[in-house]
Protein backbone atom coordinates (compact mmCIF):
# COMPACT_ATOMS: atom_id res chain seq x y z
CA UNK A 1 0.00 0.00 0.00
CA UNK A 2 1.23 3.23 -0.33
CA UNK A 3 1.04 6.29 2.37
CA UNK A 4 -1.93 7.27 1.26
CA UNK A 5 -3.60 4.12 1.24
CA UNK A 6 -7.29 4.08 2.45
CA UNK A 7 -7.45 7.80 2.14
CA UNK A 8 -10.44 8.01 -0.52
CA UNK A 9 -9.19 6.26 -3.65
CA UNK A 10 -8.67 2.74 -3.24
CA UNK A 11 -11.76 -0.03 -3.49
CA UNK A 12 -10.69 -2.09 -0.41
CA UNK A 13 -12.18 -5.54 -1.35
CA UNK A 14 -14.44 -7.28 -3.93
CA UNK A 15 -18.00 -6.84 -3.23
CA UNK A 16 -20.13 -9.67 -3.02
CA UNK A 17 -23.28 -9.61 -5.97
CA UNK A 18 -26.80 -9.47 -4.28
CA UNK A 19 -28.86 -12.13 -3.87
CA UNK A 20 -30.10 -13.94 -1.01
CA UNK A 21 -29.82 -13.11 2.48
CA UNK A 22 -27.06 -14.44 4.06
CA UNK A 23 -24.59 -13.98 6.42
CA UNK A 24 -22.04 -13.02 3.75
CA UNK A 25 -24.30 -10.54 2.48
CA UNK A 26 -24.73 -9.07 6.47
CA UNK A 27 -20.80 -8.35 6.37
CA UNK A 28 -20.68 -7.28 2.64
CA UNK A 29 -23.54 -4.76 3.87
CA UNK A 30 -21.94 -3.67 7.58
CA UNK A 31 -18.51 -2.95 5.33
CA UNK A 32 -19.96 -0.56 2.66
CA UNK A 33 -21.87 1.31 5.69
CA UNK A 34 -18.98 1.39 7.99
CA UNK A 35 -16.52 2.28 4.85
CA UNK A 36 -19.69 5.39 3.68
CA UNK A 37 -20.27 6.63 7.33
CA UNK A 38 -18.06 4.74 10.16
CA UNK A 39 -18.93 2.34 12.65
CA UNK A 40 -21.63 4.60 14.54
CA UNK A 41 -23.70 3.53 11.24
CA UNK A 42 -22.88 0.10 11.79
CA UNK A 43 -26.25 -1.06 13.72
CA UNK A 44 -28.81 -4.17 13.00
CA UNK A 45 -31.34 -1.57 12.10
CA UNK A 46 -29.16 0.26 9.76
CA UNK A 47 -27.97 -3.04 7.89
CA UNK A 48 -31.46 -4.77 7.84
CA UNK A 49 -32.64 -1.56 6.29
CA UNK A 50 -29.85 -1.39 3.72
CA UNK A 51 -30.75 -5.01 2.60
CA UNK A 52 -34.59 -4.25 2.71
CA UNK A 53 -35.07 -6.92 5.52
CA UNK A 54 -36.41 -6.52 8.95
CA UNK A 55 -33.96 -6.50 12.05
CA UNK A 56 -35.23 -9.98 12.95
CA UNK A 57 -34.50 -11.31 9.88
CA UNK A 58 -30.63 -10.41 10.41
CA UNK A 59 -31.04 -12.12 13.66
CA UNK A 60 -31.00 -15.26 12.06
CA UNK A 61 -27.19 -14.38 11.05
CA UNK A 62 -26.06 -12.17 13.91
CA UNK A 63 -27.04 -12.19 17.28
CA UNK A 64 -26.00 -8.40 17.97
CA UNK A 65 -23.81 -5.81 16.47
CA UNK A 66 -20.61 -7.11 18.67
CA UNK A 67 -21.22 -10.49 16.28
CA UNK A 68 -21.64 -8.43 13.14
CA UNK A 69 -18.41 -6.52 14.02
CA UNK A 70 -15.82 -9.41 14.38
CA UNK A 71 -17.07 -10.85 11.33
CA UNK A 72 -16.47 -7.78 9.44
CA UNK A 73 -12.89 -7.82 11.24
CA UNK A 74 -12.90 -11.58 10.49
CA UNK A 75 -13.00 -10.54 6.58
CA UNK A 76 -10.81 -7.77 6.66
CA UNK A 77 -8.01 -10.60 8.08
CA UNK A 78 -8.69 -13.18 5.74
CA UNK A 79 -7.94 -10.92 3.11
CA UNK A 80 -4.39 -9.79 4.82
CA UNK A 81 -1.14 -10.30 2.15
CA UNK A 82 0.73 -13.45 2.99
CA UNK A 83 3.57 -13.06 5.17
CA UNK A 84 7.10 -12.44 3.59
CA UNK A 85 9.45 -14.58 2.93
CA UNK A 86 13.02 -14.43 3.29
CA UNK A 87 16.28 -15.07 4.47
CA UNK A 88 16.16 -12.20 6.82
CA UNK A 89 13.99 -11.85 9.57
CA UNK A 90 14.47 -8.92 10.61
CA UNK A 91 13.33 -7.73 6.84
CA UNK A 92 10.76 -9.64 6.68
CA UNK A 93 8.99 -8.71 9.89
CA UNK A 94 9.58 -4.96 8.79
CA UNK A 95 7.65 -6.26 5.21
CA UNK A 96 5.03 -8.01 7.30
CA UNK A 97 4.40 -4.44 9.12
CA UNK A 98 4.45 -2.25 6.33
CA UNK A 99 1.90 -5.02 4.67
CA UNK A 100 -0.34 -5.42 7.52
CA UNK A 101 -0.36 -1.05 7.60
CA UNK A 102 -1.46 -1.11 4.43
CA UNK A 103 -3.86 -2.97 4.24
CA UNK A 104 -5.50 -1.68 7.49
CA UNK A 105 -4.97 1.77 5.94
CA UNK A 106 -7.64 0.95 3.74
CA UNK A 107 -10.76 0.07 6.20
CA UNK A 108 -10.51 3.01 8.59
CA UNK A 109 -13.52 1.71 9.99
CA UNK A 110 -11.64 -1.32 11.22
CA UNK A 111 -9.14 0.75 12.96
CA UNK A 112 -11.94 2.55 14.28
CA UNK A 113 -13.72 -0.61 15.82
CA UNK A 114 -9.88 -2.08 16.98
CA UNK A 115 -9.39 1.63 19.15
CA UNK A 116 -11.24 -0.11 21.87
CA UNK A 117 -9.23 -3.17 22.34
CA UNK A 118 -12.50 -5.62 22.86
CA UNK A 119 -12.69 -6.51 19.45
CA UNK A 120 -10.78 -8.43 16.96
CA UNK A 121 -10.95 -10.44 13.76
CA UNK A 122 -9.85 -14.19 14.92
CA UNK A 123 -8.79 -14.86 11.38
CA UNK A 124 -5.65 -12.32 11.63
CA UNK A 125 -4.36 -15.09 14.63
CA UNK A 126 -2.40 -16.69 11.91
CA UNK A 127 -0.92 -13.83 10.99
CA UNK A 128 0.12 -12.84 14.64
CA UNK A 129 1.51 -16.67 14.67
CA UNK A 130 3.19 -16.42 11.63
CA UNK A 131 5.12 -12.69 13.05
CA UNK A 132 5.66 -14.66 16.22
CA UNK A 133 7.69 -17.25 14.53
CA UNK A 134 9.54 -14.39 12.50
CA UNK A 135 10.64 -12.74 16.09
CA UNK A 136 11.62 -16.38 17.33
CA UNK A 137 13.77 -17.01 13.93
CA UNK A 138 15.34 -13.49 14.58
CA UNK A 139 16.64 -14.60 18.27
CA UNK A 140 13.66 -13.44 20.48
CA UNK A 141 12.78 -16.22 23.09
CA UNK A 142 9.10 -16.17 24.22
CA UNK A 143 9.08 -13.73 26.62
CA UNK A 144 11.09 -11.18 24.68
CA UNK A 145 9.32 -12.10 21.24
CA UNK A 146 6.02 -11.35 22.56
CA UNK A 147 6.96 -7.66 23.86
CA UNK A 148 8.33 -7.09 20.49
CA UNK A 149 5.60 -7.88 19.09
CA UNK A 150 2.79 -5.84 21.05
CA UNK A 151 5.61 -3.09 20.43
CA UNK A 152 5.66 -3.64 16.84
CA UNK A 153 1.75 -3.78 17.01
CA UNK A 154 1.19 -0.45 18.98
CA UNK A 155 3.25 1.19 17.02
CA UNK A 156 1.67 0.53 13.59
CA UNK A 157 -1.59 1.12 15.28
CA UNK A 158 -0.24 4.73 16.66
CA UNK A 159 0.42 5.26 12.72
CA UNK A 160 -2.63 3.95 11.67
CA UNK A 161 -4.77 6.68 13.96
CA UNK A 162 -2.90 8.86 12.69
CA UNK A 163 -3.65 8.88 9.18
CA UNK A 164 -6.69 11.30 9.13
CA UNK A 165 -4.18 13.85 10.31
CA UNK A 166 -2.23 13.46 7.04
CA UNK A 167 -5.05 14.46 4.72
CA UNK A 168 -4.32 17.63 2.87
CA UNK A 169 -7.65 19.30 3.61
CA UNK A 170 -6.95 18.16 7.83
CA UNK A 171 -3.17 19.10 7.89
CA UNK A 172 -3.76 22.79 6.17
CA UNK A 173 -6.27 24.00 9.15
CA UNK A 174 -3.79 22.15 11.63
CA UNK A 175 -1.02 24.09 10.61
CA UNK A 176 -2.94 27.52 10.02
CA UNK A 177 -3.78 27.22 13.72
CA UNK A 178 0.05 25.75 14.80
CA UNK A 179 1.16 29.14 13.32
CA UNK A 180 -1.31 31.34 14.42
CA UNK A 181 -0.59 30.12 18.01
CA UNK A 182 2.08 32.23 18.95
CA UNK A 183 5.61 30.79 16.82
CA UNK A 184 7.69 33.31 18.05
CA UNK A 185 11.05 32.38 19.36
CA UNK A 186 9.76 28.95 18.04
CA UNK A 187 11.77 28.97 14.78
CA UNK A 188 11.97 24.95 14.68
CA UNK A 189 8.37 24.53 15.19
CA UNK A 190 7.53 27.24 13.22
CA UNK A 191 9.42 25.71 9.68
CA UNK A 192 7.87 22.40 10.84
CA UNK A 193 4.53 24.04 10.37
CA UNK A 194 5.49 25.86 6.64
CA UNK A 195 6.82 22.52 5.32
CA UNK A 196 4.30 20.47 3.58
CA UNK A 197 4.06 16.82 4.11
CA UNK A 198 4.93 15.13 0.41
CA UNK A 199 3.23 12.07 -1.31
CA UNK A 200 4.67 9.21 0.22
CA UNK A 201 6.06 10.99 3.06
CA UNK A 202 4.00 8.45 5.54
CA UNK A 203 5.28 5.36 4.47
CA UNK A 204 8.76 6.58 4.46
CA UNK A 205 8.35 7.82 7.65
CA UNK A 206 6.70 4.52 8.87
CA UNK A 207 9.27 2.37 7.60
CA UNK A 208 11.76 4.35 9.12
CA UNK A 209 10.32 4.39 12.31
CA UNK A 210 9.87 0.75 12.28
CA UNK A 211 13.38 -0.06 11.20
CA UNK A 212 14.57 1.78 14.03
CA UNK A 213 11.74 0.17 16.56
CA UNK A 214 13.25 -3.04 15.16
CA UNK A 215 16.87 -2.27 16.10
CA UNK A 216 16.50 -1.94 19.24
CA UNK A 217 14.31 -5.05 19.54
CA UNK A 218 15.99 -7.40 18.02
CA UNK A 219 19.48 -8.67 18.75
CA UNK A 220 22.78 -7.35 16.82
Amino acid sequence: MSSTAGLGNEVPYRRRRRGALSRASVVDTGRRLAEREGMDAVTIRRVAAELGVTPMALYRHMSDKQELVVAMLDDVARELPPLPAGEDPRECLALAFVGLRDHLALSPWAVEALRSGDLFGRAALPYVEGVLELLERAGLDERRGMEAYWALWWFTFGHLTSLPATLPENRRGRMALLLSSGTEGLPRVRRMGELPLRPGDGGRMFRAGLDALLGGLLPG
